[in-house]
C-alpha cells in the first residue's frame, strides 16, 4: 500500500483493475503522459481477475464482441497475437461482423499487454471505500490506507449491486440461494448428482445452464418466465460509433431520466446471442435441461434444499438455486453511494453522476469539472448502451486521455521555473 507520507503521491490513480482500468493505463503509458511510478491502479484482486472470474462463473467460452475489442490500443493487436502464437483457430467465426476471440485467447493477450507495460508494478491490492476531491488533489480512502492523487479515474462496474426477484428476498438474505455474480459462487463446486435450479432467461442463465448440464448426473431446471430473445450484440451497431446516435443522448440534460430511459431502451438486456441459443436448444432437445416457463410464486428453504412452487402448480425440490437475473443500478454500489454524499459533486436521476459529454469528467455543484473522470457502466448516459463493454472502455480511454494530455501539460508549465 502506498504511504503518502513516505512515498511520492501518484499523479493518476485508476480505481478498478478490470478491462476499463487496464485499457486506461495502457493508453496513459502509450501516450507517454506519465511514468510507471506516477500511476496507481487500485483493485482488491488481481488485474482483470474480476472479469476472469465472471467468465468462469457463467461458463463463457468465447466473447460476444469481435476481436478488435480488447485492452490494447491497436485494434488488430489481438489478431496479430493469435497469429504469432499459432492460435488463429481461437478466433471464432461470426455470422455478423468480425470473428470473436475465445475467452482463453482474450485473457492471454490481455496478460501479455499487462506484462508489456508492467502494469502489475502499479497495482495496489485494496478496495476504494470513499473518494473526496480537494482543490488540487483527490483523496481516496481504501481498506488498506489512504491515497492522495492529482487525478482519479473511476473504472468500476456494478459492484455488489445484483437483482433478485421479489419472492427471493428471504432466500437471498439467509444464504439459501446464491447469485451467479456473488464472488463465492463456483459452478465447479456443485455436486455431480445435484438438482440445480437456475433463474433467468438471458445469456448468463443460458451459459450457466449449459455448463452445469454437461455432467450427466445433474438435474438442471431453467426457470425462464418469458420467451427467449435472440440478438447478436447487446445493442444496435449504430451505438458502437459513438457519434450521430449518441447525439440523441446529449440532446437531453446530463444525468437525466430521459437519458437513462433512452439507454435502457437501446440495450438488448436479457437477450441471448445465436451461438449460445443453439447450445441451449440442443441441451433442451436432449433432455439435459428442463425448461420451466411459469413464474415462480414461492420458494422456501427446507432441510438444506429449496422447494420451489410455480404459478402453474409445478413444484421442484432443489439442492442448488442460483439467480442469473442481472445487475442492479450502476449507481448503487458502495463507492457511488459514498460519492453521492460528496457535496461538491453533482448527481442526477437515480444518483447518476453528472458528466461532461466531451471529457467524462464528473461535474461539481458549481458546474466546473472535477479531477474525477468516469469510465464504464456509470458513463452510459454519455457513451450509450455499450459504455460498459470493451468498446466502451476504448472510447472512454480516448476521451479521458485527450483531456488529461492538455491538463497535464498546463500543470507542468505551472511548476516549471
Amino acid at each position: 500500500m502506498r504511504q503518502t507520507d513516505t512515498d511520492a503521491d501518484p499523479l493518476v490513480t485508476i480505481v478498478g483493475g478490470g478491462v476499463h482500468g487496464v485499457h486506461m493505463a495502457v493508453r496513459l503509458f502509450q501516450a507517454d503522459l506519465i511514468d510507471p511510478c506516477e500511476l496507481c491502479i487500485v483493485d482488491p484482486v488481481g488485474l482483470l481477475d474480476s472479469f476472469r472470474r465472471k467468465c468462469h462463473q457463467c461458463g463463457t467460452v468465447e466473447l460476444r464482441s469481435p476481436f478488435v475489442h480488447h485492452v490494447a490500443t491497436d485494434p488488430f493487436s489481438l489478431r496479430d497475437f493469435a497469429r504469432a502464437c499459432g492460435r488463429e483457430d481461437e478466433l471464432v467465426p461470426s455470422t455478423v461482423g468480425a470473428e470473436r476471440p475465445t475467452t482463453s485467447l482474450f485473457f492471454d493477450h490481455a496478460d501479455w499487454i499487462c506484462d508489456r507495460y508492467d502494469l502489475e508494478s502499479s497495482h495496489t491490492e485494496a478496495r476504494a471505500t470513499d473518494i473526496c476531491e480537494n482543490r488540487q488533489t483527490v483523496e481516496i480512502k481504501t481498506n488498506e490506507g489512504h491515497i492522495s492523487t492529482r487525478w482519479c479515474l473511476l473504472a468500476v462496474g456494478h459492484g455488489g449491486s445484483f437483482t433478485y426477484p421479489e419472492w427471493a428476498s428471504e432466500l437471498a438474505s439467509t444464504g439459501s440461494a446464491t447469485h451467479i455474480w456473488d464472488p463465492s459462487f463456483d459452478p465447479n463446486a456443485i455436486d455431480e448428482m445435484s438438482s440445480v435450479g437456475i433463474v433467468g432467461g438471458g445469456i448468463t442463465a443460458a451459459q450457466l445452464a449449459t455448463k452445469v448440464a454437461q455432467l450427466p448426473g445433474r438435474d438442471v431446471v431453467l426457470f425462464a418466465r418469458s420467451p427467449f430473445r435472440v440478438e447478436t450484440l447487446e445493442a444496435s451497431t449504430d451505438w458502437m460509433h459513438f457519434s450521430g446516435v449518441t447525439e440523441k443522448l446529449h440532446a437531453h440534460p446530463p444525468a437525466s431520466r430521459a437519458r437513462e430511459e433512452l439507454v435502457s431502451e437501446a440495450r438488448y438486456d436479457g437477450t441471448i446471442p445465436p451461438y449460445v441459443f443453439r447450445r441451449l436448444q440442443r441441451a433442451l432437445e436432449e433432455g439435459r435441461i428442463e425448461l420451466e416457463q411459469s413464474e415462480i410464486a414461492v420458494a422456501t428453504e427446507a432441510g438444506g434444499t429449496v422447494v420451489v412452487t410455480c404459478q402453474d402448480g409445478s413444484a421442484y425440490c432443489l439442492d442448488e438455486l442460483t439467480f442469473a437475473t442481472g445487475f442492479g443500478s450502476p449507481y448503487d454500489n458502495e463507492l457511488f453511494h459514498h460519492l453521492r454524499n460528496e457535496s461538491t459533486l453533482q448527481t442526477g436521476y437515480r444518483g447518476a453522476p453528472v458528466l461532461d459529454d466531451e471529457t467524462l469528467r464528473w461535474m461539481r455543484q458549481n458546474r466546473t469539472p472535477s479531477r474525477i473522470a468516469v469510465s464504464g457502466v456509470a458513463a452510459q448516459q454519455v457513451l450509450g448502451p455499450f459504455a460498459r463493454n470493451v468498446i466502451g472502455a476504448r472510447r472512454a480511454g480516448e476521451l479521458i486521455v485527450e483531456f488529461l494530455e492538455s491538463e497535464l501539460e498546463v500543470e507542468k508549465r505551472e511548476v516549471t521555473p
